[in-house]
């Protein structure tokens, strides 16, 4: 019962979606404030997709003394993003340092096909999600997914749709429970991001975020 994405115990769980729009807080997709490295497949810099603005009360559960932001990266352009990730946050230089990147394919994206690097950048703001976003049961999560993606790119907090919840969230290095931060997904055929062509398959991103050690994981599931 537990292991089902979908069940009452969301039902508190009220998070946000993440669209292109003006907050008073500085969220953002795109762009590349932080120094990001270089993926170790492509050679490519990675993505800076979205950064969140942790003076904003919503992402309370988020905030820690040491970050003021929360960037989620990740390489869109090769299959280093197929496999789980992990990230080591450096507020003090604001940089991102890879900690796993692991990768089974060897696959990269040809140069047509590419995501441009960095991201171009567009304002990004949070509403309240819809209570038909919450998956309390079996229809409301099919339901659920039927608007993420076509409608919008991001959801923040609340419940993690997720395609099978995931057996162990916790941190490679502490060992203490990942706090589930967002998930985003684009669908083809529909343009939520105006500044860029964003294609990124039939799958899902997770982001995970450690705040005893300012570590951020990705791990994917296709839909």
């Amino acid at each position: 019962m537990i292991n089902r994405p979908y069940g009452q115990h969301w039902k508190g769980h009220k998070g946000f979606r993440a669209i292109e729009g003006n907050d008073v807080y500085n969220h953002r997709f795109g762009g590349q404030e932080w120094n990001v490295p270089k993926c170790r497949l492509c050679g490519e810099d990675l993505h800076q997709i979205l950064c969140f603005d942790l003076k904003d009360d919503r992402l309370s559960e988020l905030r820690t003394s040491k970050l003021e932001e929360l960037p989620l990266t990740s390489c869109l352009n090769c299959s280093t993003l197929w496999e789980p990730q992990l990230f080591q946050l450096n507020p003090a230089t604001k940089s991102v340092t890879v900690l796993i990147q692991n990768d089974k394919e060897k696959w990269i994206q040809d140069e047509e096909g590419k995501i441009t690097v960095p991201l171009p950048y567009a304002k990004f703001k949070l509403i309240d999600m819809l209570e038909e976003d919450i998956p309390v049961n079996e229809d409301a999560y099919y339901d659920a997914f039927d608007l993420f993606g076509p409608e919008y790119i991001c959801r923040v907090l609340g419940a993690p749709l997720y395609v099978n919840k995931p057996n162990d969230i916790s941190c490679p290095i502490c060992n203490h429970d990942m706090q589930y931060v967002s998930s985003i997904t684009h669908d083809f055929e529909v343009d939520l991001v105006s500044v860029v062509d964003l294609f990124l398959g039939e799958m899902i991103i997770y982001f995970y975020f450690c705040k005893e050690c300012l570590t951020l994981k990705t791990e994917i599931q296709g839909t």
